[in-house]
């Protein structure tokens, strides 16, 4: 760890992971658009968006061991290189098929940027600043998705191929500026016992319960934002432009619950406590948010305050991560495990949701998130378990 802070650092680190989540985001909104170009289905077309999550949610902790071994500014350079490359090839698929192996590759491009620079925040932030640096990384996602659906309209004029041609162009730009802030790091000894470092990651008390907590979430996250837009157009009958403006600032409500999060564990809020709160709002809110009685501005608040809550989940996740983690050489390995979980809820939620939705009807989707908070409330009560026994009777944080 540095003895100082080095804040800049941290930003344009933090920047790299938004512009990993910006190719989330984009994919969110050219939903509509994508159907009406590539003759799509929804449920094919939720997979353009939950697919890019595809190898974290198989590979994620052997992606970690394998980022554990590089050096890890190299690591993120190769990843925004690959999400770029990626992208613009995808502007250029003919058809869906091709479209969703361009989708896998920037998959691949964006594990190695939210895997590597985990590693980077460990050495630019003192300790006693490391849980608010960690609570902070949590934002990357919801304002970078935020941040592109909220732009990703005007970006989309000409068509949804122009969406995928700046982002390519706007990651190979910015792995170009990242490069002259951050410093090179040599890789941890300890990594070359791969399959020993695995296990020991596996064997721990937490990282598996973080992974699991991490899926519930990412399920829940990735099924409502991922086709809100879809739901605003084909239901309440917006435009795309007011769709993505509504998808955004919900979407963006969410980073507000991660910066939160970063508080309420300096004051000492219980890991498990957090989550329970979340996992409860997710289930109740769908009622509201999937109504087709209430009025637009009413869903928005709702999905919105929604979202604020289980924001707090991810970013108490990141900031546990090291606590439980016992060396620099297995973080990755943790955050790897973590993308394991996070992923696949990435992949299953909006295609869930969609198949949900077109079995039952929006009227059915609130039931799907009922299941959700139960297996959320389960694996919160079996942390605060975890947490006991490692703790003592005293523990639960």
């Amino acid at each position: 760890m540095s003895a100082q802070t080095r804040w800049g650092a941290v930003a344009a680190l933090i920047a790299a992971g938004m512009v990993g989540a910006f190719q989330i985001g984009k994919a969110a909104i050219a939903v509509p658009l994508l159907q009406q170009d590539l003759g799509l289905s929804l449920v094919f077309a939720s997979w353009i968006v939950g697919a890019f999550g595809a190898l974290g949610a198989i590979f994620g902790i052997f992606a970690g061991t394998v980022v554990a071994m590089f050096e890890p500014r190299r690591t993120l350079l190769v990843g925004l290189c690959v999400t770029g490359l990626a992208s613009i090839a995808g502007a250029l698929a003919p058809d869906g098929a091709t479209l969703l192996a361009t989708r896998i590759a920037e998959g691949c491009g964006y594990l190695a940027v939210v895997l590597s620079v985990p590693r980077l925040l460990h050495t630019v932030a003192r300790p006693s600043d490391s849980d608010r640096v960690f609570a902070c990384w949590g934002v990357y996602l919801p304002a970078g998705s935020a941040l592109m659906m909220l732009l990703g309209p005007l970006i989309a004029a000409p068509g949804w191929r122009m969406l995928w041609l700046v982002n390519g162009v706007l990651a190979l730009a910015y792995a170009a500026a990242v490069a002259r802030v951050v410093a090179a790091q040599p890789p941890a000894a300890e990594t070359t016992r791969a399959l020993t470092n695995i296990a020991r990651v596996i064997r721990a008390p937490g990282p598996l319960l973080l992974a699991t907590i991490f899926g519930i979430y990412t399920f829940h996250y990735f099924a409502l934002t991922g086709l809100l837009p879809a739901l605003l157009v084909d239901r309440l009958g917006l435009g795309i432009a007011a769709a993505g403006m509504v998808s955004a600032l919900t979407a963006l409500a969410n980073g507000i619950g991660n910066l939160l999060a970063g508080a309420l564990i300096r004051m000492g809020a219980p890991l498990w406590a957090v989550a329970a709160a979340g996992f409860v709002v997710m289930g109740i809110s769908g009622f509201a948010i999937f109504s087709s009685q209430l009025p637009v501005v009413v869903i928005a608040t709702v999905a919105a305050a929604t979202l604020v809550i289980s924001g707090l989940i991810p970013a108490s996740i990141f900031a546990a991560a090291p606590r439980l983690t016992a060396s620099a050489a297995l973080l990755s390995i943790t955050i790897g495990l973590a993308m394991n979980g996070s992923n696949l809820g990435q992949l299953l939620g909006p295609v869930a949701l969609a198949a949900f939705v077109q079995r039952f009807g929006w009227d059915g989707a609130p039931f799907l998130f009922v299941g959700v908070m139960v297996a959320g409330l389960a694996a919160a009560m079996t942390l605060r378990a975890v947490l006991r026994r490692a703790n003592g009777p005293a523990g639960g944080t």
